[in-house]
Formats: C-alpha cells, structure tokens, sequence
C-alpha cells in the first residue's frame, strides 16, 4: 500500500484515502515563438511540477492540520519512470526520491514483444543498476517523488469525506 506524507508529522490515515489519486503536470517558463518563416522555436528558462492529490475515504483527513504559510516536503504515491541506458541497464535517480519501504526504487523491462516486466534494482550513490532479463529491449527505473512544496489549502466535500489539494514545487 502506498501512504502519502507530507513532511515529517502528518501521514494520511489510512481510513481516509481509500480512494486516492495523483496527477503530476509540468510548470515552467515555456512557450514557442515564431520566426518571420514561422518556423517554431522552443523556449524555456525553468521546470517544475505541481502536484493534484485527491482521495476520500470513511473519516476526515486531517490535511487541515498542516502550517500552509510554510513548505512542505510531500512524498508522492505515484511513480515517475525514467529510461535506462540499455548498454549498462542504469539511470541516475533524482536525489529527490523516496526511499522508505514500499516505495523503494524499482526495475522495468519491456520485452519485444511489447510486455513489461519487474525486474530487480541495485543503487549505489544515484545511479540504479536493473538486473537483466532475457529477451529485454529496453529498461526502465521507476521511482517515488519527495518533493518540497507549497501546499494549498484542501478543498473538502461530502458525506463520503472527499477532499483534494494542489501542491506546487518551490
């Protein structure tokens, strides 16, 4: 099972996030300009995420507990995969990751015929090493964000104790 914290006291009770989702979308200093041929060339200065939680459950969340004039660091629940390089099978993981249990870094390899399938991971330092698996064409490294945010005030509904909440990356 995977547990949303969000720094180093709240946890969400498990009562209250029967029904959970996690949606990353990108923020940053993007956009394409035009040349006088109208070709488009992309510009971009900074990358962020935010982050949308949003759940419900039998009791209340507790969410409204936390000091929202101060940065948080929320450990996501829904992985991030990034690409292995397929000579050496590894990737260099984000020092910003989870590593509690249950979600501790992971190996994926897809095979040609399009299946994907776990396979074990070694970490040394950042760089996650995916154990081979025969007939595989590609590797991947799956992680758990740990990102410091702002965090908005949840918005809450019911009877079912529904809420969500949108964190931004700092």
């Amino acid at each position: 099972m995977k547990i949303l914290k969000i720094g180093s006291t709240f946890e969400l009770p498990l009562c209250a996030g029967f029904d959970i989702d996690q949606r990353y979308e990108p923020l940053g200093g993007e956009t394409i300009l035009r040349a006088g041929t109208g070709r488009g060339i992309k510009q971009m200065t900074w990358r962020k995420t935010r982050i949308t939680t949003s759940g419900n459950g039998w009791v209340p969340d507790g969410i409204q507990s936390l000091d929202f004039t101060a940065q948080h660091t929320l450990a996501c629940i829904v992985a991030e995969t990034i690409p292995a390089v397929f000579s050496t099978r590894q990737a260099t993981l984000p020092t910003t990751r989870r590593s509690d249990t249950g979600h501790i870094p992971f190996g994926l390899a897809q095979l040609a015929d399009g299946q994907t399938v776990e396979s074990a991971v070694s970490i040394t330092a950042n760089v996650a090493t995916v154990t081979a698996v025969s007939g595989a064409v590609a590797y991947q490294v799956g992680y758990y964000p740990s990102l410091t945010c702002w965090i908005n005030r949840p918005t809450k509904s019911g009877p079912a104790h529904s809420w969500e909440f949108v964190a931004e990356e700092v």
